[in-house]
């Protein structure tokens, strides 16, 4: 992404209010009195699902984008450097600052009814969501972010180990709870809205075609995506300007930026 500003600005998760007061307001609160700030780049990627949370629970919120300038000059407080970040707001104006995609999506699933019944089945979820959440870094690391040379072999590779593994096994275990469009059950979880966000994901790369082809060979894996693309509670969102500009910003984004100069390459590796 943007280049890091040699001043980054942090924000930091203590707070004048106690643990206590900060559990309360988010055990006590109705979604509809909170108000949730999600910022991330204007792209496809590990913001997608906590977008698709939002939108799916209809609560108050906004969807922040900042810009490359604001990045670079350090005007974006975060807590590790990168984003997404989530800002949660409660009634009595008390303000909860969160990292990391992986926490914000499993927090945003729990409270909006989305980790399963009870204890068994939420682990089972987030066991599905971490597997899934593997397969996006993957992506990133083996085949998008190479030397343009390396390109083609870096995505044949991938092809044929890491994504067939991935298909394989969830395949089997889509199957297993009975090829019905859900990981866990009957009903509509994380683990499936997260799957239809890797699947979207990989429709915004330079060989979109070829991914998406892969994934259509596995039945019950595909049905997800399906059912996923059934959610009444996400029509508007999917058909929104909104929704067009990150795909048509991520199509843009992984055409032109995800590589490494060969240069750079070999500076890396002395």
């Amino acid at each position: 992404m943007a280049v890091q500003p040699a001043n980054r600005p942090k924000f930091s998760f203590q707070s004048k209010h106690s643990s206590q007061a900060i559990s309360a307001i988010l055990a006590e609160t109705d979604n509809k009195d909170l108000f949730f700030s999600l910022s991330y780049w204007e792209i496809a990627a590990v913001g997608s699902t906590a977008r698709d949370l939002l939108e799916y629970a209809g609560v108050k919120h906004e969807k922040l984008a900042p810009s490359y300038a604001d990045w670079s000059a350090g005007k974006v407080p975060t807590a590790f450097s990168v984003m997404p970040i989530l800002k949660v707001k409660g009634p009595d104006g008390m303000e909860i600052d969160m990292a990391e995609s992986e926490v914000i999506d499993t927090f945003l699933a729990e409270r909006f009814g989305l980790l399963g019944n009870n204890a068994w089945e939420s682990m089972t979820i987030r066991t599905f969501y971490s597997n899934i959440h593997y397969l996006r870094e993957r992506s990133y690391t083996e085949t998008l972010w190479v030397v343009d040379s390396e390109k083609k072999k870096a995505k044949d590779q991938f092809f044929s180990s890491t994504l067939r593994k991935f298909l394989e096994d969830h395949e089997f275990h889509l199957q297993e709870n009975g090829c019905n469009g859900h990981y866990v059950g009957d009903k509509l979880s994380l683990a499936d809205l997260h799957l239809s966000n890797i699947v979207h994901f990989f429709s915004t790369v330079p060989w979109a075609k070829e991914a998406l082809d892969e994934f259509k060979k596995y039945e019950a894996v595909w049905k997800v995506k399906e059912m996923v693309d059934g959610v009444r509670q996400l029509d508007a969102w999917r058909a929104s300007a909104e929704f067009k500009r990150y795909e048509e910003s991520s199509i843009d984004y992984y055409a032109k930026n995800c590589t490494v100069p060969e240069d750079a390459a070999k500076a890396k590796e002395e």
